[in-house]
């Protein structure tokens, strides 16, 4: 038996052992947050991103259509690919289209679970698992059509893969078998995400840096450039076949930018009740670095080289996609980070085997304890969230347009903004705004048309002017209008425009449920912007089209908003809030 093996088996032999009720309870969090991923699957809209990964696979065109539409975006196409088969399969339905994503979330987390069952203790992976099982990064990508689901089921192989091949090379023989298992795996977490590029490329040269043979260190050589010769195949053929422009896009190279992206990492990797329990084990962890009394239990050596690796992985990932945003072009984001989540949540069960409570003195047992109910509080708060509409809401905004009468067949203005969607308002863009977006969730009798914020104002001045054509939507607009104060705004500076009639605007606001501290919080984010006609004035707003989670959350509050130049400075514009119907 090699050290390695040993030193495994007395993780294995601890582990049995120190299965009590913290780790039973920890497991029962993460296990009911895995069962909830595939609840209320169709609670939330298609958000925008989700929209544009329809626009890809949403077509009876073939692989090679969806390979040239992927050539427009900046992601790889392996996970389209994988769901174009998949909704051709099953169909287009919100919680068809999610369930993959909800399966990979929680595989992602079994297969962490039973690649680190020889070097952590049972009770420490059931934590990392809820720690996991509750932060905000995993339970949005469970129910996210986008590939950030495959991308750390992908990671979670990729760690487990590593660990099997770290084995064998302390045995100095080549694992022939587990360095192609390596190499497929990096290959396609390399074509599902750009950043899981830079996650393999971090382990492939922690494993070269630390292999002991020179076959080892040429198979692993092979594998690297097996990887980028791919990706930057991929890349020669995204800049040569399509246009882009990738420093024309919401990413940032300022310094605030970076620092509030890492910040984000941070608490969406785990909760604000986690990152107490962590600092606290961390504090333990230096006591006990400088004291005797640490815990006798504690081998230092047993999964030494997997928490180096995890380590070098995730500052790796964070260092390379800052530089990569600084030399090449903006792509830094806290999703984009957490994509190699499992290898920090190594570095979680770890810390919890060196400085984690132990239940055999009253002050270990209350210290589990409370981490229990620590853990329990988000994880109840995320399991509401499954049964509220938290995206924007597309499907309830365009249900309550549908429900209007005399907006079929007619011009729908929607409202974009410059630089939203890249390049401009440009013929692509238009069909883009238009049909994928605002018009997804419409029958093909509904015509949205996009305009930018001047313009949009310009057509509703002739619009008021001219005969009515008998539809009361002025504009409508949500995903870069999606606060309220800017939905104001923009009401404000039409509502004062000279040639406008009446001077007032009807501002209907739709709901999405953002997550507080201690609850779910409904938000404006998405708004129809009406004329002040006595019938619309009159008529409450309903959805009689729309389902039965968005009339039961998604409708928002009635804002009448009103001009008058003749008045006082300070009361030049009046809000109402149209609780009731208003008599005009």
């Amino acid at each position: 038996m090699t050290p390695l093996q040993a030193a495994d088996t007395t993780t294995a032999n601890r582990s049995s052992a120190r299965f009590g009720w913290p780790g039973a309870l920890y497991a029962l969090i993460a296990l009911t947050s895995c069962v909830f991923a595939f609840i209320g699957l169709s609670s939330s809209s298609f958000w925008a991103d989700e929209l544009y990964t329809m626009q890809v696979v949403d077509h009876h065109l073939g692989l090679g259509e969806v390979f040239r539409r992927v050539l427009a975006d900046v992601h790889p196409p392996l996970y389209d690919f994988f769901l174009y088969a998949w909704i051709e399969l099953a169909g287009t339905r919100e919680w068809v289209v999610r369930l993959p994503s909800a399966l990979l979330a929680v595989l992602s987390v079994a297969v962490f679970a039973l690649s680190t069952r020889r070097r952590l203790s049972a009770t420490a992976i059931a934590f990392a698992c809820a720690v996991a099982a509750t932060s905000t990064f995993w339970y949005e990508q469970a129910q996210n059509a986008r590939n950030y689901g495959l991308a750390i089921f992908l990671s979670s192989l990729l760690l487990g893969t590593a660990m099997q091949f770290r084995q064998y090379a302390s045995e100095r023989r080549f694992p022939a078998g587990t360095w192609a298992w390596l190499t497929l795996f990096g290959i396609a977490a390399s074509q599902v995400h750009p950043y899981m590029l830079l996650t393999v490329g971090v382990l492939l040269l922690y494993l070269l840096a630390t292999s002991p043979t020179w076959p080892q260190r040429v198979a692993i050589c092979v594998s690297g450039a097996l990887v980028l010769g791919l990706y930057i195949g991929l890349l020669w053929l995204m800049t040569h076949t399509a246009k882009h422009d990738f420093h024309d896009t919401w990413y940032s190279n300022k310094p605030s930018f970076f620092a509030s992206h890492l910040r984000r990492a941070i608490f969406h990797f785990m909760s604000r009740q986690m990152l107490l329990v962590v600092v606290v084990m961390l504090l333990v962890r230096w006591r006990q670095r400088r004291s005797s009394d640490a815990h006798a239990d504690v081998d230092a050596a047993i999964g030494e080289w997997t928490t180096r690796l995890c380590g070098v992985v995730c500052v790796g990932v964070i260092v390379s996609g800052i530089a990569v945003s600084l030399l090449i072009a903006p792509s830094f984001s806290y999703r984009n980070v957490l994509v190699c989540a499992p290898f920090g949540w190594f570095l979680l069960a770890r810390l919890y085997d060196a400085a984690g409570p132990r239940v055999g003195t009253r002050a270990g047992t209350m210290a589990a304890a409370i981490i229990v109910l620590l853990l329990s509080w988000p994880a109840l708060l995320l399991m509401r969230g499954r049964l509220l509409p938290s995206n924007e809401p597309w499907r309830a905004s365009a249900a309550y347009v549908q429900g209007l009468p005399g907006c079929q067949g007619v011009t729908l203005p929607v409202i974009t903004f410059p630089g939203t969607y890249g390049l401009g308002m440009t013929s692509g863009v238009h069909t883009m705004v238009e049909h994928n977006y605002y018009g997804y969730y419409l029958p093909a009798s509904y015509h949205p048309y996009a305009y930018l914020p001047d313009e949009w104002i310009h057509h509703a001045i002739q619009s008021s002017q001219a005969e009515s054509n008998g539809c009361p939507v002025i504009g409508w607009g949500l995903h870069d209008m999606s606060t309220e104060a800017r939905a104001l705004e923009l009401a404000k500076q039409l509502a004062s425009q000279p040639g406008f009639a009446s001077h007032q605007v009807v501002v209907q606001t739709f709901l999405a449920y953002q997550l507080g501290w201690l609850r779910w919080k409904p938000e404006p984010n998405a708004f129809v912007f009406l004329r002040a006609t006595p019938a619309v004035l009159a008529t409450p707003a309903s959805l009689p089209m729309g389902t039965a989670v968005d009339r039961a959350h998604s409708l928002g509050e009635r804002l009448l908003v009103s001009f008058n130049p003749s008045a006082a400075p300070e009361a030049t514009y009046t809000i109402r809030r149209l609780s009731a119907p208003l008599k005009h």
